[in-house]
């Protein structure tokens, strides 16, 4: 095992916080994703949420490094890998950096590890918990280990080898529900439509009680989030434990082969439809934005899933959305009964439902493959940073054999 030296963050980075000031042209306003580092402002967000007059605003050349001081403990820091130069709000601290005997690559690694992100949280100052703020005084002095500049290319190298797994399989998840949309659309292009109303027995839903915020154990009752319902996929998980005492009416229990809608949520969910699974747990029940479609005779449980997904039934359902708050829409039960849905005959809906959705499996296969894959890559890295294994220098010869 290769001997390895402590430095602090400060060793690592220096403060920048240079400020745009006059300026004649206007600059590129950027943002500080936790999960996508820098991002343009206009990119992230439907409407522009920089101030007018954008002097204070701070500089980031390519390279440059930046964090939320309110929102590191969350991951909110970054190095801008973009080729871009912009700016970004005051309220982030921007820095560059200096050490000559850490990789920034690996550096990058470094500051998002679990530990790191409690050790921000441990340093803020402040009593509100998401107002708690870490200056760069407190941030720089923060201890962490470095290996020598050879072992922290090999861990590079092998978490890029994963990263890069990671985005060819979440690129093919993507393609199969494109493949999926594509195919539904096509399938169902010709077809006259009808109101969705009148071929439903009826629509229910159930109310939201106090909760304890947990998720419920396996021998608790819960009440569904409203991220349970998405789009196809049932997440029995998103959901909070009842108090033993709580009463709920039993027309509200979810029961297997449910067809489910959220009648609240943001824009690109509300009015998201799926099936509950035969596989259910016991005890779970409906809160009040989400709401239980019962299709009459002549209308197939999976074809409703998949009619409800169609260009023109999200059309008609994001336009009914009301509400003031952009993260938060509504849908009334009768704009879902007016929902245009085809109607081809009952054998048609059958084959066209087992076509789309056999291509969502093998999508949620790969769903599940990525989640294995990104808990593999943090034990990986944790591993690799906590220094219980070790990248033998043999891996050097492969790399120059590959290359």
């Amino acid at each position: 095992m290769t001997a390895w030296t402590e430095v602090t963050l400060g060793d690592l980075f220096a403060v920048d916080n240079s400020k745009l000031g006059p300026h004649s042209e206007e600059p590129t306003v950027m943002s500080l994703s936790k999960y996508e580092g820098f991002v343009r402002a206009s990119d992230y967000f439907d409407k522009r949420i920089a101030s007018s007059k954008l002097d204070g605003y701070k500089i980031v050349e390519p390279g440059a490094w930046a964090f939320s001081t309110i929102h590191i403990d969350e991951g909110s820091i970054a190095r801008n890998n973009s080729a871009e130069p912009g700016v970004i709000s005051p309220m982030y601290t921007t820095m560059h950096f200096v050490s000559e005997v850490c990789l920034p690559e690996y550096a990058e690694l470094l500051v998002k590890q679990p530990r790191m992100l409690a050790e921000y949280g441990a340093r803020a100052q402040g009593t509100v918990n998401r107002r708690r703020s870490l200056p760069f005084s407190r941030f720089s002095g923060i201890p962490v280990a470095l290996p020598s500049l050879e072992e922290q290319r090999r861990i590079v190298d092998v978490m890029a080898a994963v990263d890069a797994q990671i985005e060819a399989l979440g690129d093919e998840t993507a393609r199969l529900d494109r493949t999926a949309w594509v195919t539904a659309e096509r399938l169902l292009s010709g077809h006259a439509t009808v109101a969705l109303g009148d071929h439903l027995v009826e629509i229910s839903g159930g109310r939201s009680p106090m909760t304890t915020g947990e998720v419920p154990s396996v021998d608790q009752r819960g009440v569904l989030k409203v991220s349970a319902v998405t789009p196809f996929r049932f997440v029995a998980a998103e959901s909070k434990a009842l108090f033993p005492e709580t009463q709920m009416p039993e027309a509200a229990r979810v029961r297997p082969g449910d067809v489910l809608i959220t009648r609240a949520n943001t824009p690109d969910r509300v009015g998201a439809v799926c099936r509950v699974p035969e596989t259910v747990r016991p005890g779970l029940y409906l809160c009040d934005k989400t709401l239980r479609m019962t299709p009459a005779a002549g209308l197939d449980p999976d074809f409703l899933v998949v009619a409800m997904g169609l260009n023109a039934s999200r059309y008609h359902l994001t336009g009914a959305a009301t509400g003031t708050s952009a993260s938060m829409f509504n849908i009334g039960q009768e704009k879902i009964r007016q929902t245009p849905i085809p109607l081809p005959d009952s054998g048609e809906q059958r084959d066209i439902a087992s076509t789309v959705l056999s291509i969502r499996a093998k999508g949620e296969a790969g769903l599940g493959e990525l989640a294995h894959l990104r808990t593999f890559r943090s034990a990986l890295l944790s591993s690799l940073l906590n220094q219980d294994i070790e990248i033998p220098e043999s891996y050097d010869s492969l790399l120059e054999e590959a290359s």
